[in-house]
């Protein structure tokens, strides 16, 4: 059984509360903060470029295994690589990249889920910017949990007006 958890969150003086994803019992739950490789192994495995890259990433930025991984600049370096990708119109792993991240939405743990939305699809709005069309051009690959997070972050961020545009 999954259940929802809600977020509120304050932006000004805008309140947003809403599903973030879908948190499942405990002893359901596949993708957890004390196994975050898989999570990382999972998106991807959905290209070998990304998979490449990702890996050079992190032979280069941990070279000392000493160091802290640092999670949420990790999943930037995703961001980067998919906002290239749109931009260059070289999106044939999108379809499979995107159903990755809604099974990990549908079976993490609460750190998991926001690492996904707010440091890979916040990383992907913002560092794409106006580069790429972040309101609709993700449309056709987000499945339902992940279109209903990435708008939620549109809406605490920039209100709904753009939702009738």
């Amino acid at each position: 059984m999954l259940l929802v958890t809600a977020i509120a969150v304050s932006n000004g003086n805008r309140n947003v509360s809403g599903r973030l994803f879908m948190t499942p019992q405990s002893s359901d739950i596949y993708f957890r903060q004390d196994q975050i490789d898989r999570v990382f192994a999972l998106l991807t495995s959905t290209d070998k470029e990304l998979q490449k890259r990702f890996n050079e990433y992190l032979l280069v930025d941990y070279e000392d295994e000493s160091l802290e991984r640092l999670y949420y600049l990790d999943v930037s370096e995703i961001a980067r690589f998919i906002i290239d990708k749109i931009k260059a119109g070289q999106t044939s792993f999108f379809e499979e990249f995107f159903n990755q991240i809604e099974f990990i939405l549908s079976n993490c743990d609460d750190y998991v889920g926001e690492l996904i939305v707010i440091g890979l699809f916040e990383s992907i709005q913002n560092a794409g910017g106006k580069d790429i069309n972040y309101y609709q051009g993700f449309d056709q690959w987000l499945k339902p949990l992940s279109k209903q997070n990435w708008d939620e972050l549109i809406d605490f961020w920039e209100g709904q007006d753009w939702r009738t545009k």
